[in-house]
């Protein structure tokens, strides 16, 4: 069952948006909040209690939907975010937390069914991928590649980082890794490295940020690096 939380001031807002909710051919047990405060008291430390954030981008005060958005966003990748506002004022901002709808009211509720249903269906098919290595004591270990944050070639080895802080060393060529991953999702940034687009918090130039380290980017991959990071975020949206 899917977790949605509605951060809305307007109770007109949130029931509308709840009513909407009931007609998604999926199960999704829905929370109301009226501000950003009842609701951070409810997500925890990793923001994890609810898979879907319906809000406004402003709420109380301007712009603090956003921020709210940002702050969840900095906590927990995985969540879907959904701004239901009606201003276009920030639709430039909603980038920035890879928000996968910016909908204006009147919502036409068939609207938010897609970016839901779009979002699940992508994230679906990226959980399911995988790659096979054989790792450096020579045995075989499938990774999914959802788990790996960036691959790094170093002294003929490869060294997988994966999210939640391991590494994993093979004897592989990060050109035949390069075929064999999701090429929308990963991306060869530099000639010693590969990263997840999806764990990116930042590019600047020459440098992807990720939350513990910077991945320079090659000047001859820069064009193609920006090219793919704003593509991810255009899908994202």
């Amino acid at each position: 069952m899917l977790r949605a939380a509605i951060v809305e001031k307007s109770k007109e807002h949130r029931e509308y948006i709840r009513a909407g909710l009931q007609g998604l051919n999926m199960e999704i047990q829905v929370s109301e909040f009226s501000n950003e405060y009842d609701y951070l008291e409810n997500v925890g430390e990793e923001a994890s209690a609810f898979d879907i954030l319906l809000l406004n981008t402003t709420i109380r005060h301007e712009g603090d939907g956003i921020r709210l958005a940002a702050e969840i966003r900095s906590r927990n990748r995985k969540v879907m975010i959904c701004f239901i506002t009606d201003s276009q004022r920030y639709y430039a901002e909603a980038f920035s937390v890879f928000a996968t709808g910016y909908l204006l009211y009147p919502v036409d509720i068939s609207e938010l069914h897609n970016c839901i249903s779009f979002f699940y269906q992508k994230t679906s098919k990226e959980r399911r991928a995988s790659v096979m290595i054989k790792e450096a004591g020579g045995s075989y270990r499938r990774v999914y590649c959802r788990n790996i944050v960036y691959i790094e070639s170093v002294n003929r080895k490869v060294i997988f980082h994966l999210e939640n802080g391991d590494t994993l060393e093979s004897y592989a060529k990060l050109g035949e890794l390069e075929e064999s991953l999701p090429g929308k999702l990963f991306f060869r940034c530099h000639q010693s490295y590969i990263i997840n687009l999806y764990f990116v918090e930042k590019m600047e130039t020459g440098k992807f940020q990720f939350p513990s380290v910077d991945i320079p980017i090659s000047r001859k991959y820069q064009r193609e690096a920006r090219d793919m990071y704003y593509d991810y975020m255009f899908e994202k949206m």
